[in-house]
């Protein structure tokens, strides 16, 4: 019996480089880990095409919302919504035609002409 154990022993030690079943571990290890890295390769571009679509329909609502302020500040800024909020929160309206005075071009260019200011200062006295 002790030559068996030694003959199974020796030719265990004779074998030289990898034969079959090595062969098949090697290639099916290195098959998992392809395998694994391309399903992790697929999972991120999933996660990264989901967030893509998060942030395109984030930036179309915020489109959306600055194509609302947009028409809100015009309207805001209407000459008959100023006039109107004016004469609402500030009790101011709109001056008459007795109440406005016409100044042309000509008599403000005109440096020799006495100030009309007192003039109409001494004319309401």
């Amino acid at each position: 019996m002790a030559t068996k154990s030694t003959t199974r022993a020796t030719r265990r030690a004779g074998r030289g480089p990898l034969k079959g079943r090595a062969w098949f571990a090697i290639g099916l290890g290195v098959f998992l880990v392809v395998a694994s890295l391309v399903v992790w390769r697929r999972g991120v571009g999933a996660e990264t095409a989901r967030d893509l679509r998060r942030l395109s329909d984030r930036q179309r609502a915020l489109m959306a919302e600055k194509t609302t302020l947009d028409r809100d500040i015009r309207s805001a800024m209407a000459r008959s919504r100023v006039i109107a909020e004016a004469e609402r929160r500030l009790g101011l309206h709109v001056a008459t035609d007795a109440q406005t005075r016409m100044l042309s071009d000509s008599m403000l260019a005109e440096p020799g002409r006495p100030d009309t200011t007192a003039s109409d200062s001494a004319s309401r006295s």
